[in-house]
């Protein structure tokens, strides 16, 4: 039976410092988006209500007073709480948010039927899950909302079930925090969650790992009626800058698959797949494939009885059985052209992308180099792939005319270069994995410096469309994939100097 999140209630989040910056932030949602949540706590000055709901006119409006015991800033009573609630349903708010801990049983004597009720763990995942599900459904309010930090897989798993067996009653949205809570958010308005939170503009997340919420839309289909009746996933240790799921999910949307992809971060494929690959049938989600990434290709490559190999997709058949492949080493072999005479090559890394870097590289007939942090694992591609280790590439005396970076090294803004910069100069190939909004510090100084550039999102478009063709039985192309993208997404990722 397939499953749809149509009847999951939309809620953009925002949280700004003034009324006058917060009502700022209206004309630039998006218009599809039907309600929206004001972070009253964030306000640094008494709140505007009336201004507030005019400016956000047309959209359910829910005032929030996020409390410092649950990650918020309000320090106050609760009659004052109550008192600023009850102004804000006055003044034109549709519906309240009251903390259980704070309102108790009688939600600080506001009306049942315009409060969400919720519940805020940010240390861990309690013991006591579904008996605070419970205490938060027993007090009648309108919506029951229970979050909590998701320290991994297991808990996830915990949280899904619980919305799967609560849902029916259409009150309850449970969904957990940070990167292992990525998965519930993406797959709990699916299993009958009442709500769904994204961020009302992308860098404004009010919480730790929530999404924005046109992606919640575009992404993920929440709020529309999207029949979903099998799970694609992204598997990793780092799943949440991932595009991904923008890029699978348009994809089963344009040929019409009753199919969804979602981020799962993992601590260990090996052991973890089993049990994902249980609860998603249990959930009525069969998981059907899997994108891997960094640093579990090489597990994946176990898992499908590959051994001291790198795989990046992983196809799960009915009876049980796991089918591989590795378009990393396509997307960079199409990428790489034939070796220059005596020309020589540094791949960064040794992880499966380095492996699947110098497969390419030897195959397209370069000499090979290869640094790595991790001086086994760097002996062991070498010995098994034909090239050769250093330990430092600034002294090995060697002009490389192509240098690959096969490290996480660019993922975040502060990273430092993974080689010397004096390395890409100009006519140099420098192939980048990673890939950041604006580009990381190694494409955008190649650029700079006058390298033939293959950047991480180029690189991940052309895997992505050889996995695409896996998933899907439709062949696809880079730049078939990347048309349908929201153009507010894939702008982010071109390389600026």
């Amino acid at each position: 039976m397939a499953l749809t999140a149509d009847k999951t209630l939309l809620v953009a989040s925002a949280g700004r410092p003034t009324n006058a910056t917060l009502a700022a932030a209206a004309p630039f949602l998006d218009p599809r988006l039907p309600a929206v949540e004001l972070r009253l706590d964030a306000l640094e000055e008494a709140p505007e209500l009336p201004a507030l709901r005019a400016a956000f006119a047309g959209r359910t409006l829910l005032a929030t007073l996020r409390s410092r015991a649950e990650g918020g800033r309000f320090g106050g009573t609760a009659s004052e709480a109550s008192a600023l609630l009850g102004a804000a349903l006055d003044a034109g708010f549709d519906l309240v948010d009251v903390e259980l801990q704070l309102g108790g049983a009688g939600l600080l004597g506001l009306p049942r039927e315009r409060v969400v009720v919720s519940s805020h763990a940010f240390e861990r995942t309690p013991d006591d899950l579904e008996e605070r599900a419970a205490r938060l459904e027993a007090t009648g309010a309108r919506f029951a909302k229970l979050v909590v930090a998701a320290a991994g897989l297991g808990d996830a798993l915990r949280l899904l079930r619980l919305q799967a067996a609560r849902g029916r009653e259409g009150r309850l949205a449970a969904f957990g925090m940070g990167e292992a809570g990525l998965v519930t958010r993406a797959l709990s308005p699916y299993l009958g969650a009442s709500l769904s939170f994204g961020a009302a503009l992308a860098p404004e997340a009010t919480a730790p790992g929530q999404l924005p919420a046109a992606d919640l839309l575009d992404v993920y289909g929440v709020g529309r009626s999207r029949r979903v009746e099998a799970l694609f996933a992204l598997l990793g240790g780092r799943v949440s800058h991932s595009l991904s799921p923008a890029i699978h999910n348009a994809r089963f949307e344009e040929l019409g698959l009753s199919s969804l992809y979602a981020p799962v971060a993992l601590s260990s494929l090996a052991t973890e797949i089993g049990p994902l690959r249980e609860a998603c049938d249990e959930l009525g989600l069969p998981l059907r494939g899997a994108s891997v990434t960094v640093p579990f290709k090489e597990e994946a490559a176990a898992v499908a009885g590959a051994p001291g190999e790198a795989r990046n997709t992983l196809l799960f058949g009915e009876d049980g059985a796991v089918a591989s492949a590795n378009t990393d080493r396509d997307a960079l072999l199409a990428a790489i052209p034939e070796a220059p005479e005596d020309g020589a090559a540094l791949v960064l890394g040794a992880g499966g992308m380095a492996r699947s870097a110098v497969e390419a590289l030897v195959a397209r007939g370069w000499r090979v180099d290869l640094a790595a942090r991790t001086a086994a694992r760097a002996a062991a591609i070498a010995a098994s792939c034909g090239a050769r280790v250093v330990a430092s590439p600034a002294s090995a005396g060697v002009a490389y005319s192509a240098i690959v970076n096969a490290t996480p090294l660019g993922l975040d803004v502060e990273d430092s270069l993974p080689c010397p910069g004096t390395f890409l100069g100009p006519g140099v190939l420098a192939v980048d994995a990673p890939y950041r909004p604006g580009g990381t510090a190694f494409a955008r100084l190649a650029l700079r410096n006058g390298s033939r550039l293959v950047d991480g999102f180029t690189l991940l478009l052309a895997q992505a469309a050889g996995q695409s063709a896996l998933f899907t039985g439709r062949a696809a192309t880079a730049e078939s994939l990347a048309a349908r993208l929201p153009s507010r997404i894939s702008a982010l990722f071109e390389v600026s100097r």
